[in-house]
């Protein structure tokens, strides 16, 4: 949030923060007008260990169906229950 007052007092549009269930993103436009994605981690231990558990799974349902993978699909009902 500091972050995002700094920004915000240089004078740039800020987006956010927005929840990703295991970080927490901002969002603005550098001076070219690349978007820019500032991300902190606010994932626990138990999660960070969960999502490692699937990573592998995740990437192979990807490569071969090119859709969001559902394997860690309880974080982000967890944010839905959260708002």
């Amino acid at each position: 949030m500091a972050t995002k007052a700094h920004l915000e007092g240089m004078g740039l549009d800020v987006l956010g923060p927005t929840h990703h269930g295991i970080f927490k993103s901002i969002y603005f436009f550098d001076p070219n007008g690349h978007r820019i994605e500032l991300a902190a981690d606010i994932g626990t231990p138990d999660q960070m260990a969960q999502l490692k558990d699937v990573a592998q799974p995740m990437i192979d349902e990807w490569s071969e169906t090119k859709k969001a993978p559902r394997h860690a699909a309880w974080l982000h009902e967890k944010i839905a229950e959260e708002s």
